[in-house]
């Protein structure tokens, strides 16, 4: 085997400094990033900054916080593609088939299920499905089973995170989870694999790359994938722990873990890769020392990389970016990527006070050029992110929201917390903040957000939904335009047409109490009075999963088409008998309102999935996505794929994926 460093690209064009410490920088802003001279220097910082942290019990603040998951016009991207139509037989996305709902035209996102409207590639419990869907009958021409890289991620019965992208005829499988497998240590890693299906009955696997660390999310622009990737270091192998609470045990274990830290290698800090590609085995850092940034501000000791894989050339890897911080939020345009994260502050140190005192960082990538991503700026904002929607970039400004108390503390801030909008530039290596409104929803937090052009659109909830509407026209002077109460929540947005926004959320009383998933249409025409036009409100205890993930969202412009999958379950009124529901509201959507078209349901038969039993036994499994191709409309869930005529929902046809119990995973 090869073992190599990487050659990175110059991560920091724009700021022209190498040092061997971040003690030693050059005046600056707080949140932009200094860069180290080589590994020596690397090392000096880290066992610096984890000599000042370490205790008897390790660096037991340096994982304060792990990310808070939970991240434009479809009709315009639909004339544009079908401007771009014209003239060839080859199907179009928005015009053909639709694509998975991203939040930015151009930028796609990994989702469990891609289509290029002749076939469908699908994750189902662990295997990649094939399906040829270009006549009457879909048929799966080819399955592979992930299960020995998902033996090796771990998980229990929870089965690791797992996504895809669709480009030509390459997939790229993205699976990320903790190495409990054989050999394993229980540490984040995250799973690359390239497959070809030039050969239908045969997918084949290329490449595979395996990296210490979690993939915080992906982007695909053309065939550009940029992913982000989070390691935290490996110095906690080497930390021991106090034989007995007697205080001579404490400090012999605190000197241990001192040494520790004093004898530690690179290897210690910095993830490795392995690239594996037709039985041979690469392995290397995926980071250059001379090519790592931090913040001046301490932000823990992981490490953020953004590497570029160019799918036209096949899976590999080639310049990375990596800054010393952490990563939970991304959102991409075109041609740059932004990556959020919380401040870090160790729990040991953690107050009430410090509650307030919490921001958010950004860092910014341009991953448009041949030569890899290369880091541009950071800036911060009070406060912390809800999504991936907090942000969006328009005329070279991002745009941000953010509530100033974190999720956990929002509902005991005594009126105190308050959400905002910042407009940030790109100031040489600073992220600046050039205009900001504040106060809003005050002793609530962001439910949702949506930037559409010049407006942004702002739900905060604790009681009362008040949906704002805020004028962004003059980046410097951002306004509130408008505030609309309602009882309940919309948990995302979605724009329908010209001055009409979707809602996706819970009704609520007047307490607050949440009463079922609601649907509701709001005319934005006028900013400064926005208003609810329509309501379509589902069962009591009923879930969506576009609450929390947008990409379960679909919404077919030519015919005003949405539809959204839907459960509840719970105790029928007036008996003791239990009744649940899994499958997909089909709705349409227009100036006129919201009609109800139907449901589809996928019936699970008794060998299939399990389910429960007794009171508690499903018999539908849950409707994961939608999508349209041609005049079908296709449902998706683990028990497989169902086709469904598009104008009256009668079923086309039925595509059963081969029952499989999850087994648990050592």
């Amino acid at each position: 085997m090869r073992r190599h460093a990487l050659c990175v690209a110059g991560l920091l064009a724009v700021i022209n400094i190498a040092m061997a410490s971040p003690s030693a920088s050059q005046e600056m802003s707080p949140s932009e990033l200094i860069r180290f001279e080589d590994c020596d220097a690397f090392l000096d910082h880290v066992k610096a900054e984890s000599l000042a942290r370490v205790g008897p019990y390790g660096l037991s603040g340096r994982d304060s916080y792990q990310p808070f998951d939970v991240a434009e016009a479809a009709a315009a991207a639909a004339e544009a593609a079908a401007d771009a139509s014209k003239g060839t037989t080859t199907p179009v996305a928005g015009v053909d088939y639709s694509a998975t709902n991203v939040q930015e035209a151009g930028v796609d996102e990994p989702d469990i299920v891609k289509t290029d409207g002749t076939r469908i590639v699908a994750l189902s419990r662990g295997v990649l499905y094939h399906i040829d869907v270009s006549g009457r009958d879909p048929a799966v021409v080819s399955t592979y089973d992930l299960w020995p890289w998902l033996n090796s991620l771990g998980g229990g019965w929870r089965l690791p995170d797992s996504q895809l992208f669709l480009r030509g005829d390459t997939v790229l499988v993205m699976m990320s989870g903790n190495s409990y497998g054989p050999g394993g240590t229980g540490e984040p890693k995250a799973e690359v694999v390239q497959f070809d299906l030039s050969e239908p009955v045969v997918m084949r696997v290329v490449t595979s790359l395996s990296i210490d660390g979690r993939l915080v999310s992906a982007r695909l622009v053309d065939d550009r994938a940029s992913l982000v990737v989070s390691s935290e270091s490996r110095i906690d192998r080497e930390f021991v722990y106090p034989a007995s609470g007697f205080e001579s045990a404490r400090s012999r274990a605190e000197r241990s873990n001192r040494n520790a830290i004093r004898e530690s290698t690179l290897e210690h800090w910095v993830p490795g890769y392995e690239l594996k590609t037709q039985g041979r085995s690469d392995r290397g850092s995926l980071v250059d020392c001379s090519a790592t940034f931090a913040p001046q501000e301490f932000s823990g000791f992981g490490l953020l990389s953004v590497l570029n894989i160019d799918l036209s050339e096949g899976l590999r890897v080639g310049s990375v970016a990596s800054v010393m911080a952490g990563g939970d939020t991304v959102y991409a345009s075109t041609d740059r990527l932004y990556v959020a994260n919380r401040r870090w502050i160790d729990r040991n140190d953690f107050d009430a006070a410090d509650a307030a005192r919490i921001t958010t960082q950004i860092h910014s990538f341009d991953v448009s050029g041949p030569d890899g991503p290369v880091y541009e700026a950071s800036g911060s904002v009070d406060g912390l992110l809800l999504n991936q929607f907090a942000m969006s970039e328009h005329d070279g400004y991002l745009r941000v929201a953010s509530t100033n108390l974190p999720v956990w503390g929002w509902w005991r801030a005594d009126g105190t917390s308050e959400s905002r909008v910042d407009v940030l530039e790109r100031d040489g290596g600073r992220l600046r903040v050039v205009g900001s409104v504040k106060g809003l929803g005050r002793g609530e937090r962001i439910f949702a957000v949506r930037f559409i052009g010049e407006m942004g659109y702002v739900v905060t909830f604790r009681q009362i939904d008040p949906l704002y509407t805020v004028d962004l026209s003059d980046p410097t002077a951002p306004e509130v335009r408008g505030e609309l109460k309602i009882p309940g929540y919309s948990a995302y947005l979605h724009p329908v047409g010209e001055d009409l926004v979707l809602g996706v959320g819970q009704d609520a009383n007047e307490q607050g109490r949440i009463r079922g998933t609601q649907v509701s249409l709001f005319d934005v025409s006028d900013p400064a009075k926005p208003v609810r036009t329509h309501q379509y409100r589902l069962p009591r205890s009923s879930r969506t999963e576009v609450e929390f993930n947008h990409r379960a969202f679909l919404y077919w412009p030519q015919t005003g088409l949405a539809v959204l999958p839907i459960g509840w379950w719970g105790y029928q009124e007036g008996s003791n008998e239990w009744v649940s529901y899994q499958g997909a509201v089909a709705l349409r959507i227009g100036s006129g309102g919201i009609e109800r078209l139907g449901t589809i349901e996928h019936e699970l038969d008794e060998d299939d999935l399990g389910g429960g039993s007794g009171y508690y036994r499903w018999t539908q499994a849950p409707i994961r996505r939608s999508l349209v191709i041609g005049d079908n409309l296709f449902t998706l869930s683990d028990a497989g794929l169902k086709g469904s005529d598009l104008a009256s929902l009668v079923e086309t046809s039925w595509t059963r994926f081969a029952p499989r119990p999850t087994p648990y995973v050592y």
